[in-house]
């Protein structure tokens, strides 16, 4: 459960590596693109110092579910993400992505056969709660809501939610660098040919891209997938890195100087009280 911890709390600074690229006249597709293909360089070449050439002779099965993790838990992710974004604004997306926790659930009941006690679907309930009110303020205005942009969003969090069971299913049969590796290699070349990125390339874009694939994507991503194999159940994982947006608004209070309200502050503990319970549900 630290891993996982620890692995929110990173991807809870990405803000800060989105923010300064967009301020360099980086897109979102371009600054996704960079950010899968630093992480894929650098998974790889941390795979061959480590295990050499024979870490990539993985089983046909093994490279489907790494494709599969890549393709719909970093690049569509990330587009339909993006598109959320655009469509209905940060704070609409974050709680639509937050939706991750139920598919997660739901698909590790059908195929892990995982059970849920009263105390975990109330963890659960109050983590998304949590996150709604920790991301909002208590502030959602279903006014100018787009459909669109709410199908894109529930769609972040499915693949945001199957993270956790490719990852889990990738990480049988091979070790989570070279997952990571070829997840990152399958996410690349989608986001590459589908959203065709273009990128006006200087040694500051190319310095915090690699940051941006190095410390929120990289480390992140292997201290979950490590994570994911000391747990017993699969679909908790979604809620105890869950202090990702906790994280994330405090990253704006301090480094932005973003408002934060009394809301946001009871959201903070909330959050924080479901993953208590579900770490002593352990």
């Amino acid at each position: 459960m630290f891993y996982i911890f620890i692995a929110g709390i990173l991807w809870g600074i990405i803000g800060i590596f989105v923010n300064t690229l967009s301020s360099l006249g980086v897109s979102v597709p371009a600054m996704s693109f960079l950010r899968m293909t630093f992480a894929c360089l650098i998974m790889s070449a941390l795979a061959l110092i480590r295990n050499g050439r024979k870490v990539f002779a993985v089983d046909s099965k093994t490279l489907l579910l790494c494709a599969l993790l890549g393709l719909v838990s970093h690049g569509i992710f990330n587009i339909f993400y993006s598109n959320s974004i655009r469509l209905n604004g940060v704070g609409v997306a974050a709680v639509l992505m937050y939706s991750a926790p139920v598919f997660t659930g739901i698909a590790s009941r059908l195929i892990f056969h995982e059970k849920f006690s009263r105390l975990k679907l109330f963890a659960l309930a109050l983590n998304i709660l949590g996150c709604i009110l920790t991301v909002t303020g208590g502030n959602l205005d279903a006014t100018s809501i787009s459909l669109a942009g709410v199908l894109y969003g529930l769609g972040s969090g499915f693949g945001y939610g199957m993270s956790a069971i490719f990852g889990r299913l990738a990480g049988e049969k091979t070790d989570s660098i070279t997952m990571s590796a070829y997840s990152y290699l399958a996410a690349m070349l989608f986001l590459g040919i589908f959203t065709a990125p273009v990128i006006n390339i200087n040694a500051k874009i190319l310095g915090i891209s690699f940051l941006y694939g190095l410390i929120p994507t990289s480390m992140a991503y292997l201290l979950y997938y490590n994570g994911l194999r000391k747990i017993n159940n699969t679909s908790l994982a979604p809620v105890v890195a869950s202090i990702e947006p906790v994280t994330a608004v405090l990253v704006g209070l301090i480094i932005y100087n973003e408002a934060i309200g009394v809301i946001n502050f009871l959201g903070f503990a909330i959050v924080l009280l479901s993953i208590i319970i579900i770490i002593r549900t352990q």
